[in-house]
């Protein structure tokens, strides 16, 4: 026996020991199960397993167990029957495993009966196992089979390599959610080398396991559900309908292939967009059709902007475009606005028009009602007609295995039967790891013109009048004219603030994460730190969803700064929950947080509900909270395009906020990057430089207001001058960022405020008075060369073809509206702090 010690808790792996007094059982019946992983290792090695124990290739391990399958064979003096059951999705919630696999799952203790004594849940010994991994195995073992089916289980370690218990150990320490499962199975687990067929003493350890697992049931196996029998009787069902679909479908295709045959029209060109989801595989079912590696396929979401490649295929020129996927399972108001002209757009890429339409769907995923309604939605951007020219294409084809997709068409049930009845039975499927199989591309083909000519050879004509391209390069181009804009007013900030001998020193940043549930909120504090400090929420599908709940702060030190980050609940859009456990994060990073990032997701769009949330949550926090916040876009989902395109495509909601928060936000996107990190500690110490170094604190201090005169006769609190230079540095870099644009360059660079020098026009004002401040007003009405100064009096209203987008005339009007420099402020400021720091040199 062996214990690891991890925090508070204690895991005994007790799991090679055995007990001489077990009884020897004759029979023992085993039942394999286990999740598959999206990354990194597919399978978990159930067959493998299976076949270790029964000595012999009884199970396919050459392609996945789609239904349950049993063996039977004398192992060890003992009558042993195992069976094989289909795996899920680590990840997936039990809503999201199609409803065949659950069957199946739900099925497999008839095929040992009376019942299995042990279920072996088989999990790679070097396996990750985060929370939703956990999540996920509890629905699944619960809903489908029982919740009696916990003292049934043993956890099955496969590896590849021989066993060693510092693995084990290793993996146990990195994943406390393995260390609930082996608890939860009261610490029954075993080893199995299963690529060792020769090493029979793992088996036999094995088996004893088992009959001291029973013998602590007494002696009792699971019991078998009243449920099994209505699931047998729905899949009988379900093959009968099969069988009618099969010869419904090749009864339309005989009539249709006739009418090609006697109109003689075969097409030489075939125009294809692909759609879908995310992840659902498009990118690789363009690649299999055109032959070739055309589109880029990998882990993460590759397809941003609709993409054409072209190839001559079975003697067709195809044209194939490849589009960005939706959210799996998002309803359409949540997709981003760039998302949805994108969609809109793809079929203006292939003139005269798409001959059809390729709708993927994952064979590995359910299609249930959310799903439904996704692709509904997101369809109906191209209109009703679209539907005319559809294909539903069938991917991750080897999910399969050894059944029909009618049967899984007929067992999934209404919903997937809508889409059907939707394209009229027009559905092929596709195993894009069979690259070198031409078959299922040809079929694809023929159905393709088929379609056609039930469509009397026309192809899609889209409803709308304009071209969404159009919209979409006039977004882009001003998309990235907003990007230089605000390159330019940060350096021309940085400028200002040094002017004004406002120091970029900080050497300890504390920031507070704001956002709504799911948004990324606890994925950037781990960007940030540069680990895995915060737990990431799950929420879609689960039927116990996890969720921040209260206030958490993590510190690290990052480049040069000690920085500490709070984690935040969670709000949602409808309602503003968890209010005064937000309000606390305040006070958890005492004394007060530099920065609030509010976090948006870009996968998602921004509306104007959305906004309105945004809005009362920040209200709780008063309105100086604006001064200390900075947007961030979390998430991947952009790749490498600019975040500008997302901004400027979601329109006035998202801008107004940005706005509100100085113009100031970044992308953070990626784990590896860590120059996003960088540029995120050095924006929050610029917004604190020009925020006087002063933290967020929701304490109002008490304190006299002093009243200063300057020689202009005006007197200002602090508070009011403070206010009044922060609406003057406002104006600078409004009017900085005009005479930018206009001229290109800064005629006249920011004097040196160091105090050791003053600028060649000194003698306008005299050295005695050029203080800071004096010196900044001074560069701001500095006379050109034309004669005219460089402040706002100066700038005039720039035509439109100087503009294209017309900016200079909105910034313009803006800047007339704020037309005068009040030097005296900047003057009677900077003698107030001359005052306030004599005055705490005499204290």
């Amino acid at each position: 026996m062996s214990e690891q010690r991890t925090g508070h808790d204690m895991v005994v792996l007790e799991g090679s020991s055995t007990s001489g007094s077990n009884k020897r059982l004759s029979e023992i019946r085993i039942i394999m199960i286990g999740g598959r992983e999206l990354e990194g290792k597919n399978a978990s090695g159930k067959s493998s397993a299976g076949n270790i124990i029964l000595g012999r290739n009884v199970f396919d391990v050459g392609r996945r167990t789609a239904r349950s399958v049993q063996a039977r064979g004398e192992v060890h003096g003992r009558h042993v029957t195992v069976v094989d059951a289909p795996g899920w999705w680590w990840h997936y919630a039990v809503e999201n495993t199609p409803m065949f696999d659950r069957l199946e799952i739900m099925r497999s203790p008839i095929l040992c009966p009376p019942g299995p004594h042990a279920f072996l849940l088989v999990i790679p010994v070097d396996s990750v196992f985060p929370k939703v991994y956990r999540m996920a195995l509890e629905e699944h073992l619960v809903e489908i089979l029982s919740k009696n089916v916990w003292s049934h289980i043993i956890v099955l370690f496969s590896s590849i390599a021989p066993y060693n218990d510092i693995t084990l150990k290793n993996n146990l320490r990195n994943w406390p959610d393995l260390q609930w499962l082996l608890k939860k199975c009261q610490n029954r687990y075993h080893v199995l080398n299963i690529n060792n067929s020769d090493d029979s003493s793992q088996v036999i350890t094995l088996l004893e396991k088992i009959e001291k697992m029973v013998s602590q049931n007494n002696g009792h196996h699971f019991k078998i559900s009243k449920r099994v029998s209505a699931a047998e009787k729905s899949k009988k069902a379900a093959n009968e309908k099969a069988k009618q679909r099969i010869l419904a479908v090749n009864r339309q295709r005989t009539e249709l292939q006739a009418r090609i045959r006697d109109q003689e029209q075969h097409l030489t060109a075939i125009h294809i967009v692909i759609l879908g989801a995310s992840w659902a595989a498009r990118s690789s079912a363009g690649n299999l059709i055109l032959g070739e590696e055309a589109f880029q396929v990998d882990e993460s979401r590759t397809t941003v902007s609709c993409e054409v490649s072209y190839a001559r295929v079975h003697g067709r020129h195809l044209t194939v475009v490849d589009t960005p996927g939706w959210l799996y399972q998002y309803p359409l108001k949540k997709t981003s606005e760039l998302d949805k002209l994108e969609i809109r757009r793809s079929v203006y890429l292939c003139p005269p028009g798409p001959h059809a339409f390729l709708l993927t769907v994952p064979i590995a995923t359910a299609f249930n009602k959310s799903y439904q309604k996704a692709v509904e939605e997101h369809m109906g951007l191209l209109g009703e007609k679209v539907w005319n020219h559809t294909i539903v294409l069938f991917t991750r084809g080897d999910w399969l295995g050894d059944t029909t997709i009618e049967d899984r068409i007929e067992i999934e049930g209404e919903h997937l039967q809508w889409l059907m009845e939707k394209c009229r039975n027009r559905y092929q499927v596709l195993n894009c790891k069979k690259q070198t199989d031409t078959i299922q591309v040809t079929e694809l083909l023929e159905k393709i013109e088929e379609m056609v000519m039930e469509n009397n050879g026309c192809h899609y004509v889209p409803d709308e009048e304009s071209n969404p391209s159009t919209e979409l390069d006039l977004k882009l181009r001003k998309a990235k004219i907003y990007m230089m804009q605000e390159s330019r007013q940060r350096d021309f900030l940085q400028l200002l603030l040094k002017a004004l001998e406002r120091k970029n020193n900080l050497t300890e940043v504390r920031i507070v994460l704001l956002g709504g549930e799911g948004a990324g909120k606890s994925m950037s504090g781990n960007i940030i730190l540069h680990g895995p400090f915060f737990e990431n929420t799950v929420l879609e599908g689960f039927k116990t969803p996890t969720r921040t709940r209260q206030c958490m702060m993590k510190q690290r030190k990052v480049e040069r700064w000690q920085v500490s980050v709070v984690d935040t609940p969670g709000w949602s859009t409808s309602t503003l929950e968890n209010a005064k456990e937000i309000l606390r994060s305040v006070t958890v990073c005492s004394p007060g947080p530099h920065a609030f990032l509010l976090v948006l997701p870009v996968c998602e769009s921004f509306t104007k509900k959305s906004q309105q949330t945004a809005y009362e949550l920040m209200k709780l926090f008063g309105e100086c909270v604006w001064r200390h916040t900075i947007i961030l876009f979390s998430g991947h989902w952009l790749k490498d395009r600019p975040v500008e395109e997302y901004i400027e495509c979601e329109g006035e909601a998202l801008q107004e906020l940005i706005i509100k928060c100085g113009n100031r936000y970044v992308l953070l996107s990626d784990w590896g990057n860590r120059s996003q990190v960088k540029n995120l500690l050095k924006m929050i110490e610029e917004m604190v430089a020009r925020n006087r170094g002063e933290n967020f604190t929701l304490e109002k201090k008490e304190r006299q207001p002093k009243l200063l005169q300057w020689i202009t006769g005006k007197t200002l609190t602090e508070e009011e001058w403070n206010k009044r230079e922060d609406e003057l540095i406002d104006k600078a870099l409004k009017a900085a960022l005009v005479n930018h644009r206009r001229r290109g360059s800064f005629e006249h660079p920011i004097p040196s405020m160091s105090g050791e020098s003053l600028s060649d026009s000194s003698s306008l004002f005299g050295a005695e008075v050029l203080n800071p401040a004096v010196r900044v007003s001074q560069w701001l009405w500095h006379p050109r060369s034309d004669g005219t100064s460089s402040g706002y009096e100066t700038i005039s209203t720039t035509s439109s073809s100087q503009d294209p987008n017309n900016e200079s005339v909105r910034d313009n009007i803006l800047v007339h509206q704020h037309h005068h420099i009040d030097m005296d402020t900047l003057k009677h400021g900077s003698n107030m702090r001359e005052q306030k720091h004599a005055r705490s040199h005499s204290l």
